[in-house]
Parts: structure tokens; C-alpha cells; sequence
């Protein structure tokens, strides 16, 4: 099954309905993007509840939803500064 998609000028991407149907795609479900460079392709899961990517990951009984949502603030927080400073540094205004 080849469905193309066009990306908008503000990146977005809409998912065919041929796919979400296929996939059982609901508004409000993650979806996590994966490139694989060998091959030259984009692997993207449904994820419908973006808790379960952690479940093993974390021995801690203990651990509650805020918690790890603050562990996750954290790291897009260090990933969007870096992504900043990387920006700067190529930018033809230096």
C-alpha cells in the first residue's frame, strides 16, 4: 500500500484516512517517529498510551505519573537548549 501525504509550510503532516483506519489512529494518540538512516526510511508507531513506552524501563514502584513527566520536561528542556546552541552556532548572523 503506497499513500502519499504532502507536508504543509508549517510541517505539518495529514495522516490519510486510509491509514488512521487501517491503524486505528484516534485524535489525541502519540505517534513516535523513528528514522532509520540505512535504509532510508521513517518508522512511525501508534502510541496509545505513551506511558507503556516506559513500562520495564523503570524498576520504582514508587514512581508516580508527575514524576516521570517532570523526568521527560527535563530531558526536552536539555534537547530543545542543545538544539538552540547548535542553531547558533551555524547561523549566518555570526
Amino acid at each position: 500500500m503506497l499513500i502519499l501525504s504532502k507536508v504543509s509550510k508549517k510541517w505539518l503532516v495529514t495522516i490519510p484516512a486510509e491509514v488512521r483506519r487501517r491503524l486505528g489512529i484516534e485524535e489525541g494518540d502519540y505517534l513516535a517517529w523513528e528514522v532509520d538512516e540505512k535504509h532510508d526510511v521513517i518508522v512511525v508507531r501508534v502510541i496509545k498510551d505513551p506511558l507503556r513506552i516506559l513500562e520495564g524501563k523503570y524498576d520504582d514502584s514508587e514512581l508516580t505519573y508527575d514524576e516521570v513527566e517532570g523526568m521527560a520536561d527535563e530531558i526536552l528542556l536539555r534537547k530543545a537548549h542543545a538544539s538552540n546552541r547548535a542553531w547558533y552556532a551555524h547561523s549566518p548572523c555570526q
